[in-house]
């Protein structure tokens, strides 16, 4: 019934059922007022099942109406033959007819996982008692039903008001309808895009005043799930309602629905550690390594990547005019702390008020308290410098700065002074001395090994620049796609900066970085350096072009739509691509599009 085309959490999908007025595939797209001819071809049960029942009364109702509550809605009796002529597209679906299941379990949705079956082939499911759902948390029920069914079952809430749209699309639904506007214009109250209010307006201009008003809400839904921002259009429309707001606070969202990096900025404005964008990212940060046990602590920056701002421009000319190799880290609302190796693929805008919340200050500590750690564990040893403001130096966790001995270097509270700089350049100096013997004069240097004392204890050798830029990609690969595949011999080249292997004695290019997003794009040799993982298994030899349904065998469950992907037949490579769902969804697709297919083996 329905194709996935974009995902945002909550996703868009282009209808694919036959309609009697489009002369090919029906290109309207979710979320949208379903189809008048689907409703009035749905067939009520007699009896409803009372969303506080008894348990007992619930299931006795529920055996009775068992046959009643779904059916098959023929919707032409002519041919849909409008297929495209691919080896593994969906050539012999028939959209000329809908089965729909009308879901109704009153209070009882765990009852859902006895329907698990049933509900994987039904097109379109119908959620009934949805006024009495959507201030309980049973309205969980949908992200549940999201779960188990296919991408291309739809899922129909009616009754809904228009600033319910919002949350219910980024939960997982996908049609409404009109049914509130006359509802509530009866009533005499007239929509607003977050309430409804008493109005003296007449019933006519009334109805048609609160179904536009639905309309603009499922236009911005759109467009928000396209430009990546569903989630500040929840945010702003279920804030002023305690029942929207506190399901919103109750959802987890499955984070595979959104892209590791999009390259649009995010825009944070509540609830700063707990969205799903950084829950994806520090998911992750934990298997960050570091390259040296010499760590600086840096406040973030408006500008982003933060490398490319005034204030972390002049950090990083004092640190390499020390001459000394070290982790800068920055600490910043709402990553917590966000690796140099890391910084092209946070991209947001946050308030900034000059003052801390408390949760934003244990979110940093405790991401901040692991980094560390692993480090530590890593070296048995670290030097920590916190080049901060105080109002930074000021949320560090007390332990942690008695445990690591942090250095503040920053002079009257300005980090990007010349004193509050040259600080930090001597500073650095004397813990790369004291590690690994170097004088930054180089006749100190000379007249020290000269008078070296053979019995000394050896100090550590001094760790490479270039060894560090390798190793940050490495890190960055290995945060992409959970293992590294860059060799550490790779050249790079270009100011788009290409990555060449050796591979039979030859520089192969085995991928690029894309500027926009921060993120590795795989060549086909890349994903053979890659192997298994973020992997698709196909059933025939595929070529470039989008993989369908019929052409999927498996897949790596982790896979996030827009994810860089291996393609697979056979046990062999045969191809690299990017992700149009999760692997989730791919295993549970009956049609559509999974996949872009990029490169594959010549």
């Amino acid at each position: 019934m329905l194709e996935p085309i974009y995902y945002n959490i909550g996703r868009s999908c282009k209808e694919t059922y036959f309609k009697k007025d489009y002369d090919n595939k029906n290109i309207n797209i979710t979320p949208k007022l379903i189809d008048d001819n689907i409703i009035k071809n749905i067939k009520r049960p007699l009896l409803k099942i009372p969303f506080d029942a008894p348990e007992k009364v619930a299931n006795y109702i529920f055996e009775q109406n068992k046959d009643k509550i779904k059916g098959t809605i023929k919707l032409s009796d002519n041919d849909n033959d409008n297929n495209d002529n691919n080896d593994n597209n969906d050539s012999d679906k028939d959209n000329n007819s809908i089965n729909y299941y009308i879901l109704n379990l009153g209070k009882y949705i765990e009852k859902i996982n006895e329907l698990t079956e049933e509900l994987k082939n039904t097109d379109l499911i119908i959620i009934a008692d949805g006024r009495r759902l959507i201030n309980r948390k049973e309205l969980l029920l949908i992200s549940e039903l999201r779960n188990i069914i296919s991408p291309n079952t739809a899922i129909y809430f009616p009754t809904a008001l228009p600033n319910e749209i919002p949350l219910l699309t980024y939960m997982g639904v996908d049609y409404f309808d009109n049914s509130s506007a006359s509802y509530y214009a009866s009533k005499g109250y007239k929509f607003t895009k977050n309430r409804i209010m008493e109005t003296t307006i007449q019933f006519n201009e009334l109805v048609e005043h609160n179904k536009s008003i639905i309309r603009e809400l499922l236009e911005e839904t759109k467009y928000c799930i396209k430009e990546g921002s569903l989630r500040n259009l929840v945010e702003e429309t279920s804030i002023s309602n305690p029942y929207l707001r506190g399901n919103y606070k109750r959802f987890n969202p499955d984070v595979r629905n959104i892209p590791l990096s999009s390259g649009k900025k995010i825009i944070v404005s509540i609830d700063e550690t707990t969205i799903p964008e950084v829950k994806k990212y520090t998911e992750r940060l934990g298997n960050y390594e570091a390259f040296t046990n010499i760590v600086v602590l840096l406040p973030c920056s408006s500008k982003k990547p933060y490398s490319f701002s005034k204030s972390h421009q002049y950090f990083v000319n004092a640190i390499r005019s020390s001459n000394t190799v070290v982790e800068e880290v920055v600490l910043t609302s709402p990553y917590g702390v966000v690796p140099r190796a890391l910084e092209g693929i946070v991209n947001y805008d946050i308030p900034v008020v000059g003052s801390w919340s408390s949760e934003e200050i244990e979110f940093i500590n405790r991401h901040l308290k692991t980094y560390l750690d692993n480090t530590d564990n890593k070296f048995g040893t670290i030097s920590v410098i916190a080049h901060l403001p105080k109002h930074y130096y000021e949320i560090l966790d007390k332990n942690l700065i008695e445990k690591y001995d942090i250095i503040s270097t920053v002079e009257d509270d300005r980090p990007t002074t010349n004193n509050s700089l040259a600080t930090l350049k001597d500073t650095l100096k004397e813990i790369s001395a004291d590690k690994y013997g170097i004088d930054n004069n180089k006749e100190n240097n000379k007249n020290e090994r000269d008078n070296k004392d053979n019995n000394a204890p050896v100090k550590a050798n001094r760790p490479s620049i270039r060894k560090q830029v390798m190793h940050n990609y490495q890190q960055l690969a290995k945060f992409q796609f959970g293992s590294n595949f860059i060799p550490d011999d790779t050249v790079i080249k270009g100011r788009h900066k290409k990555f060449f292997a050796k591979i039979n004695n030859k520089l192969t290019q085995i991928c690029s970085l894309n500027y926009e997003n921060g993120l590795f794009v795989l060549t086909y040799e890349g994903g053979k350096l890659l192997g298994k993982n973020k992997w698709v298994e196909v059933n025939f030899k595929a070529k470039k072009g989008s993989l369908f349904a019929p052409g999927f065998k498996d897949c790596d469950e982790n896979i996030s739509v827009g994810d860089e992907i291996v393609i697979i037949y056979e046990g062999e490579v045969i191809g690299v691509g990017r992700a149009s769902m999760s692997g989730a969804e791919m295993k549970k697709a009956k049609n559509g599009a999974l996949l872009n297919i990029r490169h594959c083996k010549k």
